[in-house]
């Protein structure tokens, strides 16, 4: 039941000043307008005071702080965005359940391996293993608290896989609509956050921080066929992978567009194979020297739907002068403005931020709604992600994560509704 909003106040929390925290702070200004509600920016707290200060003045913050849980006590917020560093992930969390926050927002990945911050050294496998644990313990605190997480993978919130999900409810109803073959696609020139070439700090590389983004949509849209078909979400069950270290090992003038990374890997490869004997196979890479590439393809029993999110060919702009441009970012990661380039405008839309965040006003605003990427999406995307670093360093061989995909069920109050997932076609 929707609560009252004739005069709701949201108070919302931010984790982090980087990227991730200042397209979370932008985007709550673009979220679909409802009478009565105000989304107030209650909060943001950093690693380092000043930059929450300057953060908060940037974006317009009520306050900042110093201190995670300083900020939970003193605000009691109704979403706690995680927006930070990656280590901070399961921390975080485990922090706003137990401070009883509503909706927790975490970004990718889930968690890291808990034995970076040990200063251990372990095979893949064993953190495999370790990092399940870890993130059973979360997701149990998040779960024992009644707080709600919305694991924020924005691929799946894109307006493209909205469009696929209502033609794919569609298809169920006339007898077809399975999800044979999915391909997708995320790569840049490399991360300019400082902690990304560390591991303890980041988790891993291109495999772990870009091949999760496509991964996302796959693993949701065999979840909701499995929903709107069976009435239970379709699970991965295989995975086979390789992750690289590409231009580290090139001559020095060939890192000269790139950031070239010393101690993750830049390219990765993962095969996943679910229950129903289908497959999705997803790419992470830094090494595309034209900026941001994000792709999706699926093919199904009834269509092929291609989704070229960035860049795509909606607009083209030539600049015979890049200075023409001013400090324009035409869209993520573009490196010039200069000669043929194809601009995303509204690239927070796009890119499914503005869904994203609006999925979680709505759960915020709605006591028995579950977020469309939630505790599932982040238990499978994690067994995926660790299986797939096992399976590169065993060259390729195929790891089996069925004893935590069939091992670990969610309630159904905890799977997403596709059915509510939000309109993007017009209807004849």
């Amino acid at each position: 039941m929707m609560t009252d909003s004739s005069s709701t106040t949201l108070h919302v929390t931010i984790n982090g000043t980087g990227f991730a925290g200042d397209y979370t702070a932008r985007t709550y200004g673009m979220i679909p307008h409802r009478n009565g509600v105000d989304i107030r920016l209650a909060g943001v707290t950093s690693g380092r005071l000043e930059n929450a200060e300057r953060f908060a003045e940037t974006h317009g913050i009520s306050a900042p702080y110093a201190s995670h849980v300083e900020m939970l006590a003193d605000i009691s917020p109704t979403i706690d965005n995680i927006a930070c560093a990656n280590a901070a992930h399961g921390p975080y969390t485990i922090e706003a359940a137990r401070a009883g926050v509503p909706v927790i927002v975490l970004e990718k990945p889930p968690v890291v391996w808990p034995g970076y911050l040990e200063e251990r050294t372990a095979d893949a496998a064993t953190r495999k293993r370790e990092s399940m644990s870890y993130l059973a313990e979360v997701l149990d605190e998040v779960t024992g608290s009644g707080s709600r997480l919305l694991y924020a993978e924005d691929f799946v919130y894109v307006d493209g896989m909205k469009g696929l999900v209502e033609v794919l409810i569609e298809a169920i109803a006339a007898g077809q609509g399975r999800v044979l073959w999915q391909q997708g696609v995320c790569a840049h020139q490399g991360s300019h956050a400082p902690a990304y070439d560390t591991p303890a700090l980041s988790g891993g590389g291109a495999l772990f921080n870009k091949a999760c983004h496509p991964l996302g949509p796959c693993l949701y849209l065999k979840q909701a066929e499995g929903i709107l078909r069976d009435g239970r979400p379709i699970r991965p069950v295989q995975v086979t992978a390789v992750a690289l270290q590409v231009l580290k090992h090139q001559p020095e003038a060939s890192g000269r567009h790139f950031r070239v990374l010393q101690n993750v890997d830049d390219f990765g490869r993962i095969t996943v194979v679910f229950d129903d004997h289908t497959v999705a196979e997803v790419v992470g890479s830094d090494l595309s020297i034209s900026g941001i590439r994000n792709e999706l393809r699926i093919i199904t029993d009834f269509a092929q739907y291609d989704m070229r999110i960035n860049p795509n060919n909606e607009n083209e702009l030539f600049l015979p002068d890049e200075a023409a441009a001013g400090d324009i970012l035409l869209r993520e990661k573009l490196p010039t403005a200069q000669g043929t380039s194809f601009p995303r405008p509204r690239q927070f839309h796009a890119h499914g931020y503005v869904n994203e965040m609006n999925d979680a006003v709505d759960c915020a605003l709605d006591p028995e709604r579950a977020p469309q990427s939630g505790p599932l999406m982040a238990w499978d995307t994690m067994a995926v992600l660790m299986a797939a670093y096992e399976s590169a360093e065993s060259n390729g061989t195929m790891v089996d994560i069925s004893e935590y995909t069939h091992g670990r069920e969610f309630p159904a109050s905890a799977l997403p509704d596709p059915r509510m997932f939000g309109a993007v076609f017009q209807r004849t």
